[in-house]
């Protein structure tokens, strides 16, 4: 019995020891599997660290280039915008003196106009007082006098509308004088060269007395018609009709 119960415990102690042993031995492969997940977790995240590490790295470069590109645009911009300061400031200089050199011009102009106003007052003055000189020295009888005064009115002041009334009062100046060929040479010359003048009419009226006063009787009724169909409602034309008998 004694026997019995001792190898009875012994086997019941043999039996603990194996299976303490065997309990010992899962719990450490339970233990490597964790430290081996352990261990594999820090491994991915330290993995995770260096990726992060790294993103970080290139968003600091990334954002360093930005700024820089950002740091050389607004470079640009600045450099650009004091040109265009420049160049509105040497525009607006530009233009004030093109303002002060405009008003200097247009003070020369309004100068010039004045003194050509002035100067084209006191010619038609000189004009005017040379033809009433003239006229009068023809009224008193003075002709070769007068004759000379409208000539020189003439070559002097060529482009004057007074140079016509005295290219007309010469010839009447001739005719005064009796001197009918120079008279009619007078008209004819002014006739030709005023063909539509102010005293149109009257030259053809005067060259057909001219005519009488020469016994042309043919050539006087030519110009005297011409008269009536050219000047029908001058003075002229009617005396020609009165004295003509015309209707």
């Amino acid at each position: 019995m004694k026997r019995y119960i001792v190898g009875t415990g012994l086997f019941f102690a043999l039996f603990l020891q194996s299976g303490c042993s065997h309990i010992t031995m899962l719990r450490t492969e339970e233990l490597r599997q964790v430290r081996a997940h352990v261990d594999s977790l820090r491994n991915d995240v330290v993995k995770n660290q260096e990726r992060i590490v790294k993103v970080q790295e290139k968003q600091s470069e990334l954002l360093r280039l930005i700024r820089a590109d950002q740091q050389v645009r607004f470079s640009e911009l600045d450099h650009s915008l004091s040109t265009l300061s420049r160049s509105i400031y040497e525009s607006q200089h530009r233009l004030s003196k093109i303002d002060e050199k405009t008003q200097e011009i247009t003070k020369r102009w309004e100068e010039k106009a004045r003194v050509d106003s002035l100067s084209e007052a006191s010619r038609e003055t000189e004009i005017n007082n040379l033809f009433d000189i003239a006229h009068k020295d023809f009224s008193a009888g003075r002709y070769d006098i007068a004759v000379a005064g409208f000539r020189d009115l003439m070559e002097r002041y060529s482009d004057s509308p007074r140079a016509e009334d005295a290219a007309y009062w010469i010839a009447e100046c001739h005719y005064a004088r009796k001197k009918y060929d120079t008279a009619e040479s007078m008209l004819m010359e002014y006739l030709k060269k005023y063909p539509e003048g102010e005293h149109t009419c009257v030259a053809l009226f005067k060259l057909g007395l001219v005519y009488d006063k020469q016994k042309k009787s043919r050539a006087q009724e030519l110009v005297w018609r011409k008269v009536v169909d050219q000047c029908p409602d001058s003075e002229e034309a009617a005396a020609i009709k009165a004295r003509m008998g015309w209707r």
